[in-house]
């Protein structure tokens, strides 16, 4: 091999890597933290105090589930921070306590490490369970941003969103 092409395939190899390293590493940009098993059951035992805090009309249930500050988005309506979600779980259950007659399932959970915390992807899947046999109600899935506190993972940000309905 000549000097010339030597320098030349050096060249390309190391245009080549510049390309490769300016798409990976950011500068500035820390990478997302490995998620632990732990990390996944905790995230998942979120989606149950949410679900069966709904189900059971147990408010304090369902806000454990969620940061201080965070949204939750239903039909396009953001209900932001602490207060508003507790005012909306007054205003949902209307003084009643107790098995609503519902139950939430999630599945297909697709949970990945953000540089802030983690996101989720889950399927659910409402019935009514007052009926024989049950009735599916609802599906759709939640997209969903989780920060790590002093108490451990809450939700920061659901978005909820429903399939739609067909005849």
């Amino acid at each position: 091999m000549s000097l010339r092409r030597g320098v030349e395939l050096v060249t390309v190899v190391a245009v080549f890597l510049g390309i490769i390293w300016s798409f990976g590493e950011q500068p500035g940009r820390a990478a997302p933290a490995e998620l632990t098993g732990q990390d996944y059951e905790e995230i998942k035992a979120l989606y149950a105090r949410y679900n069966q805090g709904s189900d059971f009309r147990d408010a304090d249930l369902f806000l454990s589930a969620f940061a201080e500050n965070a949204t939750m988005t239903r039909g396009g309506r953001d209900i932001v921070g602490m207060e508003a979600l507790r005012a909306e779980r007054r205003e949902r259950y209307q003084g009643q306590t107790g098995d609503v007659g519902r139950r939430h399932v999630n599945g297909s959970y697709l949970i990945t490490a953000t540089e802030d915390g983690a996101k989720s992807r889950a399927y659910y899947v409402l019935l009514d369970v007052t009926t024989r046999p049950p009735t599916l109600t609802a599906t759709g899935y939640y997209d969903d941003e989780f920060i790590r506190t002093g108490e451990g993972w809450r939700i920061k940000h659901r978005t909820l969103h429903s399939d739609p309905v067909t005849e």
